[in-house]
């Protein structure tokens, strides 16, 4: 065994230690790797920063040798035992470290295996058999595990016994698909074992309303200290987001998701009204908010703290983009209004808003507007942090597109 081997063997035995991590980048390097080594490197940092981070970001929009490193590791990964495959984003950290299984039955059969080779530390379990899960939940690797998934959902049985399981020790990350979530496997998960140590929470149901979760959430007195909370594609209407904000639920969320749900104004208005005082990044795709609904967000008492805020998809006439651009947002940093009717005006409006001077990504994709506002965009005194700027799918003729590129260089896209 050699040095890089044996640092391989050391990131096994110690999942949690990315110094070890780096070490092992380190020695790839030395080895003649140097690609890979800096593809851990950025993932180990990435794991630790929001999306909103300018390192981050840069990652994400610039640095495609990175990205096209990640493709390439992903088809260079070896085939699992049948009934086990890795995930659409397979790597944790760098490393192979996310794997989907059928069943519970066969990821147990291959677990030894799995662990002696791989960081394994999050789980997709396509189908939870009520039959799998004594055996599951007494397997020794879900000690490894940070992160669950029950693709399409649990039964109140199968969620009672398996996530009361004495192994989960670093597990902080569940997800609840809808088809097979009843309401006494929402119960089940809020009084198991687990459940007070989550940090992640996302969740799928099609009853009207939302269903049982976010009354479950609700009426919690002492709810576990979520920092992420995903409740897109719920059917929540804006009653049941108003029972939800005025709870302790929400008081420790810091990336909040209500995408895909038919708030209208009323939810936007409950949304605005609740005490967020650590809410950072506001997803509201598609929620059909409307220019009033956008008016009251604007006036919330944490709008001024949001770091990211992504309104996209909504059909918005351009007095939203404006509604925005005239609000205290000095913290924003990525704001995406694709696929709305932002127009000349609104462009316009951005343009000259100090108070998103502190913009790294603006994405405008697709948002009807034409050269006045791409003049705007460009000759805007405010927008000189801009990091990433999407104007694909809007006519722009020719010359406004080469001040555009003057500008801003590759960090515009057309």
């Amino acid at each position: 065994m050699n040095d890089r081997d044996a640092l391989y063997r050391a990131v096994l035995d110690n999942p949690d230690d990315d110094t070890l991590r780096l070490v092992y980048a380190d020695a790839l390097e030395e080895s003649g790797d140097p690609r890979r080594a800096a593809f851990i490197r950025t993932h180990v940092e990435l794991s630790r920063l929001p999306e909103y981070d300018p390192f981050a970001i840069r990652s994400r929009y610039h640095d495609q040798k990175k990205k096209v490193d990640g493709g390439r590791w992903i088809t260079e990964l070896p085939p699992l035992p049948d009934g086990l495959s890795w995930a659409r984003d397979p790597f944790r950290r760098g490393l192979p470290g996310a794997i989907q299984a059928n069943n519970g039955g066969t990821f147990v059969a291959h677990a030894d295996e799995l662990f002696a080779r791989y960081p394994i530390e999050s789980l997709e379990l396509a189908v939870t058999r009520v039959a799998d899960t004594a055996e599951l939940a007494a397997c020794p690797w879900l000690n490894r595990l940070r992160s669950l998934s029950f693709v399409q959902g649990a039964g109140g049985p199968a969620a009672r016994r398996l996530l009361n399981s004495e192994h989960f020790e670093r597990l902080t990350d569940l997800h609840l698909g809808s088809q097979l979530t009843t309401q006494a496997a929402v119960a089940a998960v809020v009084r198991s074992r687990v459940f007070p140590q989550l940090t992640g929470l996302s969740a799928r149901e099609d009853r009207p309303g939302g269903g049982s979760l976010v009354g479950a959430l609700a009426r919690l007195s002492s709810p576990p200290r979520l920092k992420k909370l995903d409740l897109s594609g719920n059917r929540l209407s804006a009653d049941s987001l108003d029972l939800l904000v005025t709870s302790a639920a929400l008081r420790t969320v810091e990336d909040l998701d209500l995408s895909d749900n038919n708030l209208g104004e009323a939810g936007l208005t409950a949304l605005a009204g609740a005490m967020l005082p650590n809410l950072r990044a506001l997803h509201l795709l598609r929620t059909r908010p409307t220019v009033e609904g956008v008016a009251a967000l604007v006036g919330a008492g944490f709008f001024s703290e949001l770091r990211s805020l992504t309104l996209g998809g909504n059909n918005l006439a351009s007095t939203a983009a404006t509604w925005v651009a005239g609000a205290p947002a000095a913290n924003l940093r990525v704001l995406n209004l694709h696929e709305n009717r932002v127009g000349d005006r609104g462009a316009e409006s951005l343009a000259k808003s100090a108070n998103l001077a502190g913009l790294l990504v603006l994405d405008v994709a697709e948002a009807h507007i034409g050269d006045a506002g791409a003049e705007a965009l460009a000759r805007s005194e405010h927008l000189n942090n801009l990091m990433y700027l999407n104007l694909y799918g809007n006519a722009i003729d020719s010359a406004p597109v080469g001040r555009l590129r003057k500008r801003f260089g590759d960090r515009v896209f057309l």
